[in-house]
């Protein structure tokens, strides 16, 4: 008698752990995908390069906009009244991929001045089997300082 109530509740645990198992892994696969997603999105960066610009914020935050779109930068978000305007990620590389993207920072320091800070971030991940999320962005120095030359002489022209 105890030996068929325990194969009994050993089929039953079997068919509910078959039953359940698909909807477990389908919610893994999604909490993965959305950890993937999250780790794209763009994240505040210390460091970079801060430089004075000479004209109001408004006008600042266009001639800056425009600028980056003639390099062909695809804007992944362009936000006046928060003054932040940062590019779609770039991304090279086969399986070991790295993504680039600049992000632009304004400070309204009075009427005819503004703070502009330029950080151009770099993210790596492997894409082999499974895509692994991206890594934390790390400020680019170097690439910060060509970017905010760039950015300044189109706002002196």
């Amino acid at each position: 008698m105890q030996s068929i109530t325990t194969r009994f509740i050993a089929m039953a645990l079997s068919v509910f752990a078959m039953t359940f198992q698909p909807l477990a892994a389908q919610g893994r696969h999604e909490r993965k995908a959305q950890e993937a997603a999250d780790s794209a999105s763009p994240k505040n960066v210390a460091g970079g390069v801060t430089f004075q610009s000479p004209t109001p914020i408004e006008k600042t935050f266009d001639v800056i906009l425009n600028e980056l779109k003639r390099e062909g930068q695809s804007i992944d978000r362009a936000d006046k009244d928060a003054g932040q305007i940062v590019t779609a990620m770039d991304i090279s590389g086969g399986y070991s991929q790295t993504g680039t993207r600049i992000m632009v920072i304004l400070i309204k320091d009075s009427d005819t001045e503004t703070s502009v800070r330029v950080v151009v971030t770099k993210q790596k991940r492997k894409k082999l089997l499974q895509t692994e999320p991206w890594s934390d962005p790390k400020a680019d120095d170097q690439e910060s300082e060509r970017a905010a030359d760039k950015l300044k002489a189109a706002l002196k022209a």
